[in-house]
């Protein structure tokens, strides 16, 4: 529930050339029916909401649930109660909306919300499923955490083929799969990345890695992109093979996109594993940096309590996403051009999603559609 303005009085806004009120932005805004937290942290770039043709999904944590909503009006067309918590994202392919909860992956009619079916790997109560779906030619693909790669029919969600990644300790699969011409590449939390093809489940190659690799996979130009908590791996997308390794001291990785060729991430101080106090950690600022290959292209301060960023190609720009609102940023340097945040109390957002007519957006309690600001190069 949102609260009174004076704590966002004590937040210092991020700089930016240009600052909006969301308030002053908004067109519609949809309160979601008895929600207690609809905006989960996103581990993909996937935005939530979705903008699909004229309707807008969300997918809401807590109760989850997925809710469609009408672009222009903001009016609820239909709604789907989860059997759990709600996922940070849906994906649509072939008028199939295709969610998930922590226990369930859903298969949806995108214009009725019919359930054509549903699957879960787990027979118990548990959350099993951490990973998000991706959709490849009729094919469905998703890991849980007792380690096994799903790969489903997407008309009939009967099981295709399923591989354990590994049979490590800790081998959950709770990262995103990424295609690269006919494969699928995963990673799991026992350090490996693993490319499957996709129509017979056999393993491609399989490459070790520094650590847990719990994010969505990236693939851009015949390169695989993973991130463990203090790497950025450029592997070779046909053969895994590591070409380029990019660390940071005393600095983990939060987020990441691809910018056309570059990659873009944010950083955040090390938590653990170091000299320094918890105080130093955490007084330290959050960095933006792009790079391709070897080469920096930038590395800037950035605003404090970002979530997620994720590029729009339309647009050209980096979309940020923060516990106090959001950010418009120039992917070429870094700059933040526009600052958008609330009166109220600070309440979490989601990635955006971007359309000509404005950007969709969801925090705490509420979906909202907003003007995108003037001046946007």
């Amino acid at each position: 529930m949102r609260g009174n303005a004076v704590a966002t009085e004590r937040l210092e806004q991020p700089d930016a050339r240009q600052h909006h009120l969301i308030e002053a932005l908004q067109i519609w805004t949809y309160a979601i029916p008895g929600v207690r937290n609809a905006s989960l942290p996103p581990f993909t770039g996937r935005p939530n909401p979705l903008v699909i043709g004229d309707s807008v999904v969300a997918s809401v944590c807590s109760p989850g649930a997925i809710c469609v909503l009408d672009k222009n009006s903001g009016r609820l067309q239909w709604s789907h109660k989860l059997d759990a918590f709600g996922g940070s994202c849906v994906i649509h392919a072939d008028g199939k909306i295709y969610a998930k909860s922590s226990r369930t992956l859903y298969c949806l009619d995108a214009t009725s919300g019919h359930q054509d079916w549903t699957f879960s790997p787990s027979l118990t109560s548990r959350e099993s499923i951490y990973s998000s779906a991706t959709f490849h030619r009729g094919r469905v693909l998703i890991g849980d955490r007792a380690g096994m790669f799903h790969c489903l029919d997407a008309l009939s969600g009967e099981r295709m083929w399923a591989h354990k990644i590994s049979t490590g300790r800790n081998n959950q699969v709770n990262s995103t799969a990424a295609i690269h011409d006919e494969m699928a590449v995963i990673g799991c939390n026992d350090a490996l990345v693993a490319a499957y093809d996709v129509l017979t489940g056999v393993a491609v190659w399989k490459q070790s890695i520094d650590g847990p690799c719990t994010t969505e996979i990236l693939t851009h130009a015949g390169k695989v992109f993973a991130t463990t908590r203090g790497s950025v791996y450029t592997l070779d997308a046909a053969t895994g093979e590591i070409l380029f390794r990019k660390r940071w001291q005393h600095r983990e990785v939060r987020s990441m996109t691809m910018c056309r060729d570059a990659v873009v991430a944010v950083l955040r101080p090390e938590a653990t594993g170091s000299s320094r106090t918890w105080n130093q950690a955490h007084t330290e600022p959050l960095q933006m940096v792009a790079f391709s290959g070897d080469s920096e292209l930038f590395h800037e301060e950035t605003a404090e309590f970002i979530v997620g960023i994720r590029f729009d190609g339309d647009s050209g720009l980096i979309y940020e996403s923060r516990l106090d609102g959001l950010g418009i940023v120039d992917p070429s340097t870094g700059e933040r051009l526009h600052n958008i945040h609330s009166e109220v109390e600070p309440v979490g957002y989601g990635l955006v999603d971007v359309d000509a007519g404005g950007i969709y957006a969801m925090d705490g309690s509420s979906v909202y559609r907003l003007r995108r600001p003037l001046n946007e190069p």
